[in-house]
């Protein structure tokens, strides 16, 4: 069998086949196929990456992805670039999987087109994207941010006061997107005393029914929130969706919240309306760059709450996630269909 190579972001462990990958051309065919794990044990565990080892040797590597892939059958992604470039110095690979629910890194129809499946994790991460929306809206609504710094460096002084925050009861909560994220935000909101609405491409009667959720057109949407807050994948259709003229469409005390992928918002328009008070502000967990530099004027704004783009990084949820993503690379290694194809590729067989 061929090589696998797991691949995704940061962390470091060498392994005892470390010298043989810088050139793929000594490993020997004949032993397991190998695979190369290169987030580290943080992300992936070594209790979960052993499941693998009836059928593959494991190795965990930090280098870059081009230069071990000539040989690979299996790949597990961050947020590397697959496409057709990347593809055509990969031969021998089946699969590309990616450690995560989003996969806009991966171009699905160049993989489609060389018969490599491509596949997710979704519905484990969820839960933890819907727990930092809210940590991110009641952050902004409460000013946690400032209030901490407040009382590590102000409070004693009596200086001067905190400003007010503001309450959710009675606001209206919009979800752009009531996908798997989007309904786990709406499930989160009951206790909040909010009016929920929401706009989707697709009609949802079941959560309708259930949570007292309305359908709205976007510009209802966009007219009506108090907060709204984004969880739409990344497309052609989608990049850059809330530009300076939906923007322009909000309440100017309504707060926009993004935990989906950056491009989604136009970040300079959503900059220019913060500087010139357009909206109340922004709590963004995800940037049009990651990182985003450290000269993106978002970073000195006080109407802003802001983190890296990591709002699956719990212990629990990294777990089921790198379990997700070898149960795929497994499946495959044993003539199986991977069991979390991307939607594109749901009713592909190679």
């Amino acid at each position: 069998m061929t090589p696998i190579i797991i691949g995704a972001i940061g962390g470091l462990r060498t392994g005892t086949r470390l010298l043989n990958l810088i050139n793929p051309l000594n490993h020997d065919s004949s032993m397991k196929p190998l695979v190369l794990i290169s987030p580290g044990t943080l992300n992936v565990p070594e209790d979960v990456s052993d499941t693998l080892k009836e059928l593959a040797e494991v190795v965990y590597l930090k280098g870059d992805l081009d230069e071990h892939i000539t040989e690979a059958a299996a790949l597990l992604v961050g947020g590397e670039r697959i496409d057709a470039g990347f593809l055509e110095k990969a031969p021998k690979l089946g699969i590309a999987a990616r450690f995560g629910v989003g996969y806009d890194n991966v171009d699905v129809e160049a993989c489609t087109a060389r018969k490599v499946y491509a596949t997710h994790t979704p519905d484990v991460l969820s839960g933890a994207v819907a727990d930092h929306t809210w940590a991110l809206i009641l952050g902004f609504m409460r000013r946690i941010p400032a209030a901490d710094a407040y009382t590590r460096n102000e409070w004693a002084k009596r200086e001067r006061r905190l400003p007010f925050g503001w309450d959710m009861e009675g606001k209206f909560l919009g979800i752009l997107g009531l996908g798997r994220i989007g309904t786990e935000v709406l499930k989160r909101s009951q206790g909040f005393g909010v009016e929920t609405i929401y706009n989707d491409l697709v009609e949802k009667p079941s959560l309708e029914e259930r949570y007292g959720v309305r359908r709205v057109d976007l510009d209802t949407l966009l007219h009506e929130s108090d907060v709204l807050t984004v969880h739409v994948p990344l497309t052609p259709l989608t990049w850059g969706m809330i530009g300076a003229e939906e923007i322009g469409k909000m309440k100017p005390s309504a707060v926009l919240v993004n935990t989906s992928r950056g491009p989604v918002i136009d970040e300079k328009a959503l900059t220019e309306a913060l500087k010139n008070k357009q909206v109340r502000g922004a709590a963004l967990g995800v940037f049009e760059e990651e990182p985003t530099p450290l000269d993106n004027p978002l970073l000195g704004m006080d109407n802003v709450v802001l983190t890296p783009h990591h709002a699956s990084a719990t212990w629990e949820t990294r777990r089921k996630m790198a379990e997700t993503a070898v149960a795929n690379i497994k499946a495959y290694l044993e003539g199986r269909r991977p069991p979390n194809l991307v939607p594109e590729q749901r009713d592909a067989a190679f």
